[in-house]
């Protein structure tokens, strides 16, 4: 009976030792499409390409099951195609059931790689955002609900974001402007490169109001979108700059945060400030308990020239508990030293005394002027009255 059991144990084994390359050996040819072709089953509704050509090559030519040619640019209505130094990208709606061909230079190590069910999954937005501020945001292709990793087409994709403003109750819409690009490269807000999780840093640099959100692929190959909408709100911080021109006295940033809208005590920020001949320096701080204000402060260091700053502010939404963050935009400029300030000031003083100087000589000179005038008429007046008087007593003899 052992032995019986052994042999039933060794001939399963065996059987599955024949079997499963011959599943694998099925499955690697409809992924590599033996002799460029692969079946496509009625129940496909949407279907893409991804073909990689070796190079040189132009792109390939697509030939459906009832022998109908489809090029990069004359295809049908129902296609999409991306078409990019040694690859294709082909998106069916509704493909035709049967046997497809690629005729072309194709690959033969990646061969032709075909996708489906491709949605856009997309966190949703907060309900209420804020002018200028700049928050994490990601999204992602799945094909069958399991994530796309395919590196080739992820490539190739481009998803941004887009406001739309909805100017009134009736959804009329003015020009869209796009916020962001995402992006799958490990990058900045990006968490790991090549998971298949685009993140973009949304900044929010838009007008107050109601806008249609749309997140979206844009390389021509297929569509898909995600829409929200959303409120933006005027920040609920201000920042002002006051340059100093005196040597003792320093540059300082001032960051009031507004007590109805943010938690108190969570504001903090961080500037890198550039003076000239300088390398750039680091300046943080962050608002003491029940605070809703900072001051950020940097020497004037009497060195003449171009100089900026520039930053972050991080606090804390009171009514969601939301952490924003806000971008501070570059600041340029021009420090000038504080002794060459006073002597130019001194000289801009020493010029208006001057001036003032010269206007009032020049005044004294034509009042002096006029009045020399008014004397020599009065003279001439006087003597010619005395000429006649002494005319007018003369005795005219008969």
């Amino acid at each position: 009976m052992l032995r019986r059991l052994w042999l039933l144990i060794f001939y399963v084994l065996l059987c599955a030792w024949i079997l499963i390359p011959s599943a694998w050996a099925q499955t690697e040819a409809r992924l590599t499409w033996l002799d460029n072709r692969f079946r496509v089953d009625p129940e496909i509704k949407q279907i893409t390409f991804v073909v990689t050509r070796e190079q040189p090559s132009q792109s390939v030519v697509l030939v459906a099951p009832d022998g109908r040619k489809y090029y990069a640019d004359r295809h049908a209505k129902t296609m999409l195609w991306y078409t990019d130094k040694g690859m294709d990208i082909i998106s069916i709606t509704h493909p035709m059931a049967g046997p497809w061909q690629a005729l072309g230079k194709v690959s033969a190590n990646n061969g032709i790689r075909f996708i489906s069910n491709v949605q856009l999954q997309a966190e949703p937005l907060p309900a209420q955002l804020y002018q200028t501020e700049v928050l994490k945001f990601s999204a992602q292709l799945t094909q069958n609900k399991q994530p796309l990793l395919l590196r080739d087409f992820l490539d190739r994709v481009q998803l941004t974001v887009v406001f739309y403003p909805l100017t009134s109750i009736l959804s009329n819409e003015s020009a869209p402007i796009e916020v962001g690009q995402f992006a799958d490269d490990g990058q900045e807000y990006d968490e790991v490169a090549g998971d298949g999780i685009f993140t973009v840093a949304l900044n929010v640099d838009v007008e107050p109001g109601k806008y249609r959100v749309e997140i979206a692929s844009t390389n021509g190959v297929f569509k898909r979108a995600v829409e929200q909408t959303v409120l933006v709100y005027p920040a609920p911080i201000t920042t002002s700059f006051v340059q100093s021109h005196q040597l003792l006295t320093s540059h300082s940033v001032n960051i009031e945060a507004k007590a109805d809208q943010t938690l108190a005590g969570s504001l903090a920020a961080y500037l890198v400030v550039k003076q000239p001949q300088q390398k750039p320096r680091i300046i943080q701080r962050s608002s003491h308990r029940q605070q809703s204000h900072l001051v950020l402060t940097w020497p004037n260091d009497a060195q003449i020239g171009k100089a900026w700053w520039r930053g972050w502010a991080y606090v804390t939404d009171l009514l969601t508990q939301r952490e924003l963050v806000f971008r501070l935009s570059q600041q340029n400029y021009a420090q000038v030293a504080a002794d060459f300030s006073a002597s130019l000031a001194q000289q801009q003083a020493k010029q208006r005394l001057i001036i003032q100087n010269e206007q009032q000589q020049r005044l004294l000179w034509v009042v002096v002027t006029n009045i020399v005038i008014i004397i020599s008429v009065l003279v001439v007046l006087l003597i010619w009255r005395r000429k006649r008087a002494a005319q007018s007593d003369l005795i005219v003899p008969k």
